[in-house]
């Protein structure tokens, strides 16, 4: 009896199978998604990584890659659109980069936020970018050398830059979302920019030169408020915010010393916050690392030096920090930083008071005491290296 029924269990098993199984030649897998505007309400347009002319040579000057666009009045309409020129199903369990126009972005990016999150194929770690004076169209096109696909050659460029660019960061679907419904905190998003033509950057040919004419940079950081988009950063201001945001891994900072351009260099900084009160924080930032380039004679050797270095780079970054600090409260009155959500957590009962009117009307007059302290434990300095090989 006990054989029989593990033969008929055994039998149930092998039926059950995988029920949404389905063939990867029946599939479109989509890696890349573009969010435009258009008068119609919106243009989308989906990287097909499986395409057949992604797999065969392809014609002179066209390039390797598929992107399937469509509009509608809405992003279902536009998808709609989308699967009446694809032969197969569309598959979006392989998304790893959403670049959305800044026209979507300031039209408010839950608008949108509903469709990417419904279906249930869809991660949500997927990047998301603002594409900068070009349309979000125009960055998924852009071919790499690097990569076989652009949304690859876009992933990719982001996880290094966020070792190595302190003006950039790395924001996923989760992130962004979880900053905009968090209480007294407001999301960023990096930008990516084409250097070069848009159009010569889509053809096959701009990867068949030693160096492409074309190809994608990331830019500074887009501030948002809520979910709309308010305006961009420069690269230094985005750098500042990093370091607020204990967001940096490698951090190389240039400041003046006698008029000698000196360059610090550390993979070793720390930000922290501490609320003092419902209208108080105070923001300690330490770091210690060498100077990595300095073009005059200074004597690296004589405390005294180092001492005056010390105090030129603390009060530079200092002063770098108190003006981003000014635009954020005073321009763009979007708290970025998340001093807000540090108060909500310390003062809950108070935060009830102030938060519907956080950004405008208590933010802007939080007081923020910053502290710097960065030390210098390395000069690399070349004339006492030189002698060091001497010896």
């Amino acid at each position: 009896m006990k054989n029989k029924l593990f033969i008929l269990l055994a039998f149930c098993l092998l039926l059950c199978g995988c029920g949404n199984y389905r063939e990867l030649n029946d599939l479109s897998i989509v890696t890349g998604v573009a969010i435009d505007k258009n008068d119609d309400g919106y243009r989308l347009s989906f990287l097909i990584a499986n395409s057949q002319k992604a797999q065969t040579s392809s014609k002179e000057g066209e390039a390797q890659t598929t992107v399937y666009s469509g509009t509608g009045e809405n992003l279902t309409a536009a998808v709609k659109a989308i699967d009446a020129k694809s032969s197969k199903q569309l598959y979006y369990g392989h998304i790893n980069v959403v670049v959305i126009s800044e026209e979507v972005g300031k039209d408010g990016f839950l608008k949108i936020a509903d469709t990417l999150l419904r279906d249930p194929e869809t991660r949500k770690q997927f990047n998301i970018l603002q594409a900068k004076d070009s349309t979000a169209e125009e960055i998924l096109k852009i071919v790499s050398p690097l990569e076989t696909f652009p949304s690859q050659n876009i992933a990719e460029l982001i996880k290094s830059n966020q070792v190595t660019q302190s003006f950039s960061a790395e924001v996923n679907y989760s992130l962004f979302v979880g900053k905009i419904v968090d209480e007294g905190s407001e999301p960023i998003l990096p930008t990516i920019e084409i250097n070069g033509d848009a159009e010569k950057g889509s053809k096959q040919k701009n990867i068949e030169s030693t160096e492409p004419e074309t190809y994608l940079k990331l830019g500074s950081l887009a501030v948002y408020r809520e979910d709309k988009f308010l305006g961009y950063l420069t690269k230094n201001q985005s750098q500042d915010v990093n370091i607020l945001n204990n967001n940096i891994n490698e951090f190389m900072y240039n400041f003046k010393y006698n008029n000698d351009l000196i360059s610090y260099t550390t993979d070793n900084i720390k930000t922290e916050i501490n609320v003092v009160s419902p209208t108080k924080v105070e923001v300690n930032v330490k770091s210690h690392g060498f100077i990595s380039e300095a073009n005059s004679k200074l004597n690296f050797e004589n405390s005294k030096t180092i001492d005056n270095l010390q105090k030129n780079i603390n009060a530079s970054i200092k002063k770098g920090l108190e003006n981003t600090l000014k635009i954020l409260q005073t321009d763009y009155r979007s708290d970025i930083i998340g001093f807000g959500n540090r108060i909500y957590k310390k003062y809950p009962n108070q935060w009830r008071k102030m938060e519907n009117e956080w950004n405008e009307k208590y933010f802007p007059k939080l007081d923020i005491n910053i502290n710097t302290d960065v030390k210098i434990e390395a000069t690399g300095a070349l004339d006492q290296t030189i002698r060091e090989v001497k010896k």
